[in-house]
């Protein structure tokens, strides 16, 4: 779901040309559920945290950022509980 305006969008796109082609390419892709709480309110994960990466993780919930990280924590991130799973292999977070 955007979580921002059209405004911010143009804004954003000023800033870093394509970005809002990639944001709905982002929000028009289907996701898993989350396998542990079943919601299908989930994200696919992005690492690296750059100007372009943070406009996009604050433009859509379909996308959640995470630090570069040496250990994979999972392909998809859960928005309902707070978990990072793969389709069928659910990640319990530490944090």
């Amino acid at each position: 779901m955007l979580k921002v305006d059209e405004n911010t969008l143009t804004e954003m796109e000023r800033q870093h040309p394509g970005l809002v082609k990639t944001i709905m390419q982002f929000e028009n892709t289907e996701l898993p559920a989350c396998p542990n709480c079943e919601s299908a309110n989930t994200a696919e994960v992005q690492v690296g945290i750059i100007g372009r990466t943070l406009y996009l993780a604050s433009a859509t919930t379909k996308a959640k950022l995470v630090p570069n990280v040496v250990n994979k924590l999972g392909k998809y991130f859960c928005n309902a509980c707070h978990q990072f799973f793969d389709p069928l292999i659910l990640i319990r977070d530490t944090t």
